[in-house]
């Protein structure tokens, strides 16, 4: 059974469904080294200028090595002008309206809201683009990302390096009385923008309580490191190679931690994040946003965003990650990726998206993502949609004018 993950950062919500079990614990903290021996000590930065930051992250530990691959890493810049059109069946989700038990934690990157282990089989996913299409996929997570003026992902632990082994379902973040507006190519030329209430209330909530980063987590042991001095250089020469199943069960699980979760009791559901229309959406074959960069999830980007309250917004930034400064200091999204061999991105294409059809949201699945707009240029090819729609409007207009024109004129005579 696979897992699925919810995130959300302003920025961006990610809804994750995953194969799998076992979650990464809380990023410890920096020991000022470039690369390290024990998976449980091993620290990865957004400081684009330290030797563990993002670009560096393939040589900080052995099980970070697909961190350097360019094949399908993620994040991308979807263009537009080069997706393609294809028609998906809906997304189904069982049990939608459930509100499932979650635990919140801070991991020292982002704040995310986990589905207790009793219930993570209780709300699950199948019909997934490009997935076998009786694959069910379990919710197991709720993910909101910062950006460093925004997008990242992290996952769960088994379901990372399989295969099909992870789907993420992204959607765009506003801040509420930010007056950005939205364009999407659907024929009206607008897109409805949710206020997404309860995802607030639980922002604002339970984001107090895990504001701290928890040093409580290790053992004293651990902080005997953060004495030593950076590392001039790595012998981890292996970027870009994916790490053999073996290596990883022996090598790269991490023990278990004192993760100080606080316990979520309204509960949580996918329908928290989901925008109004869930028609339209991009999808791409793409990988995890942070190490250990395992490129096997499905990523689902939805077109339409919702809105969060701006107390939820300020709540989110004031989150300490694992240098014990607020989120906002160095963000939390990795740099877009350039690829060599760029992934195919798809675009979903419907008859009914109509705004009766795209409202029923029981029948769709629904995943959040933090959107940049300056990162993401995925309405930028509507212009030319929205002169053809104009004009065709034009043309209704005089054509039913020229009619009742000559039915008038046939009374008359």
């Amino acid at each position: 059974m696979e897992l699925v993950f919810l995130f959300a950062t302003v920025a961006t919500v990610f809804v994750s469904f995953v194969d799998g079990a076992g979650y990464l614990q809380v990023r410890p903290p920096s020991a000022n080294l470039c690369c390290y021996e024990d998976i449980n000590q091993a620290h990865f930065s957004y400081d684009r200028d330290f030797c563990e930051g993002p670009k560096d992250w393939c040589r900080v530990h052995p099980c970070w090595t697909t961190c350097g691959s360019q094949r399908r890493q993620s994040p991308i810049n979807i263009n537009t002008k080069e997706t393609r059109y294809k028609r998906y069946s809906r997304l189904k989700f069982d049990n939608l309206n459930t509100r499932v038990l979650a635990n919140i934690k801070n991991n020292g990157h982002a704040p995310d809201f986990d589905v207790d282990g009793e219930f993570d089989d209780e709300i699950t996913l199948c019909n997934v683009p490009r997935r076998p299409k009786d694959k069910k996929y379990n919710f197991v997570q709720l993910h909101v990302h910062l950006g460093r003026d925004e997008n990242d992902y992290d996952g769960v632990g088994e379901a990372k390096p399989k295969r099909n082994g992870l789907v993420v379902l992204s959607v765009m973040i506003e801040v509420y009385g930010n007056n950005h507006e939205n364009k999407e190519c659907r024929v009206d030329g607008t897109c409805k923008v949710r206020f997404a209430k309860k995802l607030s209330k639980l922002m604002e909530k339970y984001y107090e309580k895990v504001r701290h980063y928890p040093m409580e987590s290790f053992n004293p042991d651990f902080f005997n490191l953060l004495g030593f001095q950076r590392s001039n250089s790595c012998t981890n020469n292996n970027c870009g190679r994916t790490p053999s199943p073996d290596f990883i069960e022996e090598r790269c699980e991490k023990e278990e931690q004192n993760d100080r979760s606080v316990r979520v009791t309204e509960g949580i559901t996918p329908l928290d994040v989901l925008p109004y229309d869930t028609d339209q959406f991009y999808t791409y074959a793409g990988s995890l946003t942070t190490p250990p960069c395992y490129e096997t999830v499905q990523w689902v980007v939805y077109k339409c965003p919702i809105k969060v309250s701006s107390k939820a917004f300020r709540m989110l930034q004031l989150v300490e990650d694992s240098h014990f400064l607020p989120l906002t200091t160095f963000g939390v999204r990795r740099p877009l990726q350039a690829l060599t061999k760029g992934p195919i991105v798809t675009e979903s294409r419907r008859s009914e998206t109509t705004e009766e059809s795209s409202n029923n949201l029981n029948k769709i699945i629904p995943f959040v993502t933090t959107y940049n707009p300056r990162d993401y240029d995925i309405f930028s090819s509507c212009d030319k949609l929205k002169q053809i729609y104009t004009k065709v409007k034009e043309w209704t207009r005089s054509y039913r004018k020229r009619r009742l024109s000559t039915a008038k004129d046939s009374r008359k005579v």
